[in-house]
């Protein structure tokens, strides 16, 4: 899915992406530059994989809302850049049991609220 849509400019809206084991390099520059959205679909990949997020929501300038449920983040560039240039302020919900995720865009950017994911009954 490397680029896939990438420079969507009009891109308001993403599909889901449930995968739960997660290949190498799978979603590299996935949502690059869609300068138009503003939430991320649910990662909910526990473990991941070398570069699997690689700049995959670099330069969404009004991204505000990510929900990533990882709790290991220890393969090589997996969340290299991946939030690089987003919106300035946000909402990041992580799982619960994650406390050691960075700051910044290789991880929770400055100015955004981390917040713990809550799974919802229905």
């Amino acid at each position: 899915y490397e680029s896939m849509f990438a420079y969507c400019e009009n891109l308001t809206f993403t599909p889901a992406l449930p995968a739960t084991t997660l290949a190498e390099s799978c979603y590299i520059d996935m949502f690059a530059s869609c300068s138009k959205l503003i939430s991320a679909p649910v990662l909910p990949a526990e473990t991941l994989v070398t570069n699997c997020y690689w700049h995959m929501f670099e330069d969404c300038t009004n991204l505000n809302s990510v929900t990533m449920l990882a709790t290991n983040i220890e393969a090589t560039g997996c969340l290299t850049n991946w939030m690089e240039g987003v919106a300035a302020t946000g909402t990041f919900i992580k799982a619960a049991s994650m406390t050691s995720l960075p700051g910044g865009a290789s991880g929770i950017p400055s100015g955004w609220t981390p917040t713990n994911y809550v799974q919802s009954e229905n």
